[in-house]
């Protein structure tokens, strides 16, 4: 709860300039994923079931990096090699919007570029994942565990974070108008260049 402190109070860095993302080009990112049919229930139970594998076997612990490719944004994982399982990745797919993902466990996964605008991710843990350069509009992600995850650049408006854990997850260029952050732990989270005209904490 802000109270009566002013956004710049709370959030220190938020009038900061984010990182130059000229490069980038949205619209070609957003081509590119809508020219990929939209992923299936089946499907994404299948990577999810892989995934949770993928961790069983040493699969957590790496680091993110992303990686620019003609203004596409691409992510990168670099943690131990695992020989059973495989990590979910949906980077550049489009995931429907009554495909709810509620309670589902994805920490260290990839959604970098993805559209998951709508999709219902409450009670996730999506934890120290990577969902750059997503298109989330009005995505709702209310209680779940969102530690360490990299938004930067993601498309935010009127996303739903009520009660999520946020704790040092950077939203570097993310446009949050009208996001919701009540009750979000947002300890060490970082908003430079954010957007956040009339977002609710």
């Amino acid at each position: 709860m802000i109270a009566n402190l002013t956004i710049e109070e709370y959030f220190p860095y938020c009038t900061e300039l984010g990182a130059d993302c000229s490069m980038i080009n949205r619209q070609r990112i957003q081509q590119l994923v809508l020219s990929n049919k939209p992923l299936t229930k089946g499907a994404i139970e299948k990577s999810i079931a892989a995934h949770l594998l993928f961790l069983e076997n040493g699969g957590a612990g790496g680091q993110w990096k992303t990686i620019h490719l003609k203004g596409i944004v691409l992510a990168l994982y670099f943690g131990e090699e695992v020989n059973k399982g495989k990590q979910a990745n949906f980077e550049l797919q489009q995931i429907p919007s009554e495909i709810a993902l509620r309670n589902v466990v994805l920490p260290f996964s990839n959604f970098c570029s993805s559209k998951i605008e709508k999709v219902d991710f409450s009670g996730a843990d999506l934890s120290y994942s990577i969902l750059t350069d997503v298109f989330s509009k009005y995505a709702n992600f209310s209680n779940a565990q969102l530690a360490y995850t990299d938004f930067t650049r993601g498309d935010f408006q009127e996303a739903n974070f009520r009660n999520a854990n946020l704790i040092g997850a950077d939203f570097e260029n993310c446009n949050l108008r009208g996001a919701n952050f009540k009750g979000a732990n947002l300890r060490q989270a970082r908003f430079p260049g954010a957007i956040l005209k009339d977002a609710i904490f």
